[in-house]
């Protein structure tokens, strides 16, 4: 398994599960990477809560040694 998956995209956000110990910085530098914004600014960790209202991060439901977290541009 990746790293760093994108597991859910919209226009201006897009859900994260990433593997517990990297820094939010190199997430950051993975999701831009992976999935370039096309516009003038870059994906960012999100102040903003989960739809469902769990916090960012959030633990992954699959797997104990991941993190989701939200991004937006």
């Amino acid at each position: 398994m990746e790293d760093v998956i994108i597991y859910t995209q919209g226009i201006i956000f897009c859900s994260v599960c990433a593997k517990k110990g990297l820094t939010i910085q190199e997430i950051t530098d993975k999701v831009n990477e992976l999935n370039p914004t096309g516009i003038g600014s870059k994906w960012q960790l999100s102040k903003e809560k989960f739809k469902g209202g769990e916090e960012n991060p959030a633990q992954c439901n699959k797997y104990p040694d991941r993190l989701h977290y939200l991004f937006n541009c």
